[in-house]
């Protein structure tokens, strides 16, 4: 057995700095750790921990003036918690020396080259050298990251002879995420040039690798210098600055003329702290400077929230029990009322002022949103005031204020002075339903009032009855005063119950002796031009109207907001308006978490996530969870970070496992207890749109699967999902029923003994999944049937103690997740309409006839074998097909997965990989 407990590292944070305080942690009371979805939950939870710490010192006695941490710790206190575990990985820590490298080998001399390397670095922004081979005269080629990925090579391994091929996107990484990144050189592309081409994929094993930009294709054929020089795993040729800093879990050399692999490094033959070894294909590697090879993996990077003292009779045993939690346990504290988008948005863009006019039905005089801002709040004069929280401009947005018939009056406030308005500032108005009578907004400058420095009052004044905006401007000054009429924009389009947004820019222009001005109507210019004065920052803000003594028309006004020139655009004020509808969920998450100041990250990519209906008006932490739902992802903290982490449906698709597990040779522990049941099954599901249409998507009859509604019955489920569009809904329901109708053992938990010496080998693999990897589990009893079976980790449980070291993974079936992936052979396969066996077989038969009972045919195309398909729970090779009509010949290996039987005439045939289209 492996010596417990493993090494481990408890540090805390203070004195700006984390310390290690692992000496205080009672290893037998042990440490327990929580990550992820629940078995029964559907929202991930806090990550949370529990453990003991020894506090005869009286350290963790934040109240006793004499504790050595007095001051130090408090409620929130930054904790992390790490394990010495499994193989080792590569530690750089970013300076211009430290390196892994290997000597010149003949494995190094390829035709075409092909790099893999497998990695996870503190930014992926940030410029450095990844890997290179050679260095003065003997350069054969370099791998740079910056803003994009860059390849060099050198034909005749001098630097005169460089030739670059890069690409400027993004690599889909969060800082620290672990992904695989991969360049392919085709010297020769039989076009009488080269191409160059980047991938990426969640490790280096991956059978499916999504191409990253644009193949680079260049002129003329090329060719790779074969020194005398090794491989460098970080910084070698200076090309640029900055060191690699991060972690490297294995690196690949393949010859991509003969798709050999080359160079092959895991660490699998490593110890941490090895500054030595022989890598298994017998390449030699050697630590350089400060890298290290190093096993530790941080577990929980959460907040000590509370230090309960407690003692025995005698006092002499004095302890802390701490419960660390993620930082989501905080981000869900407190009652405060919930937000609208444009609400939000307006407050993390941080105005130079703002009134809301949100306020209550008994309001004198409304707030403003800047929080200690010395400037009084408006101020109403004229005819009647405004009726306070009738008004709407959107159903999504807080009630606002009503201007009730019969009125003609006004509301002004100051606005802070602020001197980067100087340079340029704007007023904005939300407003709607103003169909009869007028609105103004007016800002008035800074300006003294005299004749030699006029106070200019630019106003925005919408007149419904002539369905016009007119922009004009008033300077004051001691002894006259002018008025002038800058625009008048006919049939502006916000005359209606519509929400709408309004905005008038002023910009001094010193240099020039005027002040340019924009009129902004829904986020898109209208009208521009000049005056002839260089106005100052803004004063004050005045919002007027005048309604109709007889009218059912009453318009809602809101969001009296002044900006300097660095505030949102026009166009984003009123996507926000809007309620960002459209909006993809990746740039949901991140907005929110940045109008929060909470850092987060995204796995992949914003674009491929589901767009998104209305921002309704919601807690921060709930309307994350209406992302995930609507996009069928995982919102959750970071493992290793006190910050918060979005993992889109996507990710989930086609995925290597993360680790396999082979249930024969004794690494899966009790209890193993598989379900057979039909607990997650919806074969009836209807997707409602927030707001808008519903969508229904059905499995009814038998021949559509055993899951379906004549089979065990209905499952109906209803889910309203914050949509952008009403034709989701429907996709939305099909994607839902497909997953919920999927035909398998259901394995709830997977219990493996970290301890167990059989599992030492795996424990890398173990420590670097998360929520949202895969699970394959192989060689099962037969009582699970014959194939393998993919599960998706929804969250998981780890203890470790002086007595045990165990963790188990909550899970959920990972079929689903294996879709339609044209670009990728393994998944580029869909099953026909329906096929049987025209006759019926021996248990040694490899000539099988299939009628094809759907609208198409299997392909006879020699490329698109071989491939497998099921009979009667038997798994097939077809290494032949013929047949342009039903039935068709198939030519097969048999018994693939180890039964062997005799089927029977019209036994359905399918494709082993039943995939689907996915969202």
């Amino acid at each position: 057995m492996v010596a417990l407990p493993p090494p481990d590292l408890f540090e805390l944070y203070y004195d700006g700095a984390f310390h290690d305080r692992t000496v205080d942690v009672r290893a037998s009371a042990g440490v327990t750790m929580s990550r992820g979805v629940s078995a029964e939950g559907t929202r991930a939870q806090p990550s949370a921990a529990d453990m003991l710490l020894d506090n005869r010192h009286g350290d963790y006695s934040r109240r006793n003036p004499m504790s050595a941490l007095w001051g130090k710790i408090g409620p929130n206190t930054p904790m992390r918690y790490s394990i010495d575990a499994g193989h080792p990985y590569l530690l750089l820590p970013g300076d211009t020396t430290s390196a892994l490298t290997c000597p010149d080998a003949a494995a190094l001399g390829v035709t075409d080259l092909d790099i893999r390397i497998e990695l996870a670095l503190d930014s992926y922004t940030n410029s450095q050298e990844v890997v290179s081979r050679g260095i003065g005269s003997q350069r054969s080629w370099t791998l740079l990251l910056g803003s994009g990925l860059q390849l060099s090579w050198y034909p005749d391994g001098t630097f005169a002879s460089q030739k670059t091929a890069g690409i400027a996107v993004a690599v889909p990484a969060v800082p620290r995420q672990r992904i695989a990144l991969r360049v392919v050189l085709d010297v020769n592309d039989g076009a009488g040039g080269h191409l160059v081409t980047y991938y990426w994929a969640p490790t280096i094993d991956a059978t499916v690798w999504t191409p990253l930009g644009s193949a680079t294709s260049g002129a003329g054929t090329t060719t790779l210098f074969d020194g005398t020089a090794g491989v460098h795993l970080g910084t070698n040729t200076g090309l640029v600055g900055n060191g690699l800093a991060g972690r490297v879990y294995a690196f690949q050399l393949w010859d991509g003329a003969t798709s050999t692999r080359k160079v092959n490094l895991d660490f699998s033959t490593a110890e941490a702290g090895d500054t030595s070894f022989t890598a298994a294909d017998g390449v030699v590697w050697t630590v350089a400077s400060a890298a290290t090879l190093s096993n530790r993996h941080i577990r929980m990077a959460g907040e000590i929230p509370a230090w309960p003292p407690q003692r025995d009779a005698s006092g002499a045993n004095r302890t802390v029990p701490v419960g660390p939690a993620g930082i989501t346990r905080r981000l869900d504290a407190g009652n405060k009322p919930l937000e609208s988008a444009y609400l939000r948005f307006i407050r993390a863009a941080g105005p130079i002022e703002c009134w809301p006019l949100t306020d209550g039905a008994q309001t004198t005089s409304p707030a403003s949103l800047v929080a200690g801002t010395p400037m009084p709040p408006l101020i109403s004069f004229g005819s009647g005031p405004v009726k306070w929280a009738e008004g709407q401009i959107a159903g999504w947005v807080e009630p606002v204020a009503l201007i009730p018939p019969s009125t003609d009056a006004t509301m002004r406030g100051l606005i802070p002075a602020s001197v980067p308005a100087a340079s340029g500032w704007s007023v904005d108005l939300a407003i709607s339903g103003l169909i009869d009578g007028s609105v103004d907004l007016q800002a008035v400058d800074r300006g003294a009032g005299t004749d030699a420095d006029n106070r200019l009052g630019f106003t925005v004044d919408m007149d419904a009855d002539g369905n016009q905006i007119l922009v004009s401007v008033v300077a004051a000054g001691t002894t006259s005063s002018s008025s002038t009429l800058l625009t008048t924009l006919a049939s502006p389009g916000i005359f209606d119950d519509l929400p709408h947004h309004v905005r008038l820019t002023v910009i001094p222009q010193p240099g020039l002796s005027n002040s340019a001005w924009t009129l902004y109507v829904d986020g898109v210019s209208r009208a521009s031009g000049t005056y002839a004065v260089v106005a100052d920052a803004p004063l004050s803000a005045r919002l007027g109207w005048f309604q109709n003594a007889v009218t059912t028309n009453t318009p809602s006004v809101g969001f009296i907001t002044a900006w300097t020139s660095a505030g949102p655009t026009a166009a984003d004020m009123y996507e926000a308006l809007l309620g960002f509808q459209g909006e993809t969920a990746g740039d949901r998450y991140l907005r929110l978490c940045d109008e929060q100041g909470v850092p987060a990250a995204l796995m992949g990519t914003a674009a491929d996530t589901t767009p998104l209906g209305v921002q309704q008006r919601e807690k921060f932490l709930d309307a994350l969870a209406s992302i995930a739902r609507a996009d069928g992802g995982y919102a959750l903290e970071q493992r290793d970070d006190r910050a918060l982490l979005y993992r889109p449906r996507t990710t989930l698709y086609n995925q290597p496992p993360a680790i396999t597990l082979d249930f024969s040779s004794g690494v899966i522990s009790e209890p193993f207890e598989p379900l057979d049941d039909e607990k997650l099954t919806e074969n009836d599901v209807t997707v409602q749109r927030e707001g808008g249409t519903f969508g229904r998507a059905s499995r009814e009859t038998i021949a559509e699967g055993p899951l379906s509604v004549e089979a065990i019955g209905r499952y109906d489920e209803a889910h309203t999902l914050s949509l952008a569009d009403d034709s989701q809904t429907l996709q939305q329901a099909g994607w839902r029923m497909h997953v919920g109708t999927v035909d398998g053992l259901r394995y709830p938990q997977i219990t493996i003994d970290l301890a167990n010496p059989r599992v030492w080998p795996l424990i890398r693999s173990i420590y670097l999944a998360d929520v949202g990897d895969k699970i394959r589990l192989t060689n099962l009893p037969d009582d699970d049937g014959p194939d393998d079976v993919d599960l998706i980790i929804r969250g998981y449980k780890e203890t470790v103690t002086s007595k045990k070291w165990q963790i188990t993974f909550t899970c959920t079936p990972g079929t689903p997740y294996d879709v339609l992936q044209l670009d990728a052979p393994a998944y580029g396969r869909l099953d026909t309409g329906g096929s049987q066996l025209a006759s019926g077989i021996s248990s040694s038969a490899t000539s099988l006839s299939v009628t094809v009972t759907g609208a198409a045919l299997w392909s006879t195309t020699a490329g698109d074998r071989p491939f497998d398909i099921v009979v009667g729970g038997e798994r097939m090779t077809v290494t032949n097909l013929t047949g342009a009509s039903s039935p068709q010949t198939f030519t097969v290996t048999r018994s693939v997965n180890g039964v062997v039987k005799s089927h029977l005439a019209a036994a359905p045939v399918k494709l082993a990989q039943a995939l689907a289209i996915p969202l």
